[in-house]
């Protein structure tokens, strides 16, 4: 057997960015609030500044064609009005709404980086500025309501989807025009789908196109039922009569997740009532999209941890990966007769160890507990925050989540991830 080439530890490469280093992140900070990117009051800047947003954000192909097809809808250039995302929990949903808001709510101000020029690019046409309205679900109170900011900074407290929608595109106007009485006041029963043209239409006025995001059905729907059985019919027809009047109205698109982020939703009661909503989406709707595929986690994953001049060079990586293949070799004999291939493949994936990636993908995301921990994101960082002081290995590899060689018991990230096995074990779904 060959001596083992010297290597460079994997933190000799790639520089951790300065909050997963220190230890500063929150589990909300992995959790992207489409509500509070609308309120705009400061409560979340990481997403609510399309600077900040947009440095984290990795455009991933089928993100791409997404916000294309969203864009092209919104300049009237073709008929794609409604799209639906189709995510596991802690797929990504929410980031991917937030994505499309800052896009086009004020494109003349984006910032200018790679991620933003991305998208441009592919898009292949100016961004139409629109009105971006969003209904978002997990923040309205089944009796309250929730507070909703219009069109020029207003704010108000509303109870029902409709009027939160109407009063986002045209304030108490929006209001008055789906009101019997010309009111700036609620209506108990959803508008007809005339009502809803017309108010979907008012953005065009001002030259301004219309988009319609629409997050955690599940969660709001599932406790409205509950409460009253006649909300399973109103709810419906809400949304049948939305859906058909996005169709109608020429530079408007809607692009929904009814998925619930709580699996605790997603009980029998609540898988009803979600097929019952995705058959009137199923409709009128495109097909499906799921922004982040298998091949995209490793870009996500080091935009996220690491400082973006250490990661923007990939090529800087292949000598550090060539070193760490031929020592894989000399143990595997897969990876000894096919290097090249396997040089490709770590190479997409470095600093992480291939294998360790699709793990990500195909295992720990498809845990329905998952998303209650706010995903992976927040597991990794802690992994990641302690392995730099002690890991010496070429790769991010399971060992990160080991405890450093002289410190007893387990690690904290090793912890968080016993958490969930526990509960996918407890609650039944292991």
């Amino acid at each position: 057997m060959a001596a083992k080439l010297p290597w460079t530890p994997w933190h000799g490469v790639v520089k951790l960015r300065e909050d997963v280093r220190t230890g500063t992140l929150s589990l909300a900070d992995f959790a992207a609030d489409l509500h509070d990117v609308m309120m705009q009051k400061g409560a979340r800047p990481i997403y609510e500044d399309p600077a900040r947003f947009f440095a984290l954000t990795y455009p991933t192909f089928s993100l791409r064609e997404l916000a294309r097809d969203v864009v092209l809808r919104l300049a009237a250039k073709n008929t794609k009005a409604i799209r639906q995302l189709e995510l596991t929990y802690g797929g990504g949903k929410t980031h991917t709404l937030v994505t499309l808001r800052h896009l086009v709510h004020d494109p003349a101000s984006l910032p200018s980086l790679p991620a933003v020029e991305q998208f441009k690019s592919h898009i292949g046409a100016p961004l139409p500025k629109a009105r971006v309205v969003a209904l978002s679900f997990d923040k309205l109170d089944v009796e309250k309501g929730m507070e909703v900011r219009g069109p020029k900074g207003e704010m108000r407290w509303l109870k029902h989807p409709w009027s939160v929608l109407a009063f986002q595109i045209a304030g108490d106007d929006g209001l008055r025009a789906l009101h019997a009485d010309g009111k700036a006041e609620e209506r108990e029963t959803p508008p007809a789908e005339p009502l809803l043209v017309d108010l979907l239409s008012r953005p065009q006025a001002e030259g301004l196109s219309t988009l319609v995001l629409i997050d955690e059905v599940l969660m709001y729907a599932r406790e409205k039922v509950a409460m009253a059985e006649v909300w399973r019919g109103r709810l419906i027809d809400f949304f049948q009569y939305l859906c058909q009047a996005v169709a109608k109205v020429d530079r408007c698109a809607m692009v929904a997740s009814l998925l619930a982020s709580d699996p605790e939703k997603s009980d029998p009661f609540g898988k009803e009532l979600i097929a019952q909503i995705f058959e009137i989406f199923n409709r009128q709707k495109e097909e499906g999209v799921q922004p982040v595929q298998k091949e995209d986690v490793a870009e996500v994953l080091r935009r996220r941890f690491f400082e973006t001049a250490s990661i923007a060079d990939t090529e800087a990586f292949r000598p550090h990966v060539t070193t760490a293949v031929a020592n894989i070799a000399e143990l595997d004999e897969t990876v000894r007769k096919d290097r090249k291939n396997a040089e490709d493949r770590f190479l997409r994936s470095y600093p992480f160890h291939p294998d360790l990636t699709d793990i990500f993908y195909t295992r720990w995301t498809q845990l329905d507990g998952f998303q209650r921990t706010r995903g992976i994101l927040r597991t990794f960082a802690l992994a990641l925050r302690d392995a730099e002081k002690w890991d010496t290995s070429p790769l991010v590899g399971p060992n990160v989540f080991l405890p450093a060689p002289d410190q007893k018991g387990i690690a904290e990230a090793a912890r968080e991830l016993t958490g969930i096995a526990t509960r996918e074990v407890t609650e039944g779904r292991g």
